[in-house]
């Protein structure tokens, strides 16, 4: 069994708790027009999607590391399934985007530090899968998976922040006209 098994664990733990924190959000969130709906509705698919990534990211390579496999193959592979899962977060928030492109400006601070994450993730990723950095195999996944968590973590306080600013603002202008 890996070394960094416990680390693994507690980091999949951490990505599921955004993914349900990012539930109950919207339970609470108040209900938007002009794009705003949709908009949260992307975010939360991003946190979720983000977040899932991370789970199954990090349990892979406690799984693989059961079948005996030396450990190079197991990060490599590892990699290779968090770099397609990554992936599939990103194809699938650029074609629901595609449907509602236009409808509210895009998150500009949100994009610049998903991107900037991003690349550290990728880097790390295919340095793992290309075979560059044996002796650094587990920092780079474990920064890989912290990137994914900063991500969902930044996206998910951007939804929060979205989802209850009205209805502070709502409350504070009852307050001030009582």
């Amino acid at each position: 069994m890996l070394a960094q098994s416990e680390a693994l664990m507690t980091l999949a733990e951490v990505s599921a708790t955004f993914a349900g924190f990012a539930a109950l959000v919207t339970l609470f969130a108040r209900r938007r027009v002009e794009g705003g709906a949709a908009h949260d509705l992307m975010r939360l698919r991003l946190v979720i999607g983000a977040s899932v990534a991370a789970v199954m990211a990090a349990l892979f390579p406690v799984a693989a590391a059961g079948l005996g496999l030396p450990e190079t193959i197991i990060w490599q592979a590892s990699a290779l399934l968090f770099l397609t899962l990554i992936y599939f977060v990103i194809g699938s928030f650029i074609s629901s985007y595609k449907t509602v492109k236009g409808t509210f400006p895009p998150d500009k601070l949100a994009v610049i530090v998903a991107i900037g994450l991003e690349i550290l993730i990728q880097v790390s990723l295919i340095t793992i899968l290309l075979g560059y950095a044996d002796e650094q195999q587990f920092g780079l996944y474990i920064a890989a998976i912290i990137g994914t968590i900063g991500q969902a973590g930044f996206v998910f306080l951007r939804l929060v922040e979205s989802s209850f600013s009205m209805i502070v603002y709502k409350a504070d202008k009852r307050a001030s006209t009582s």
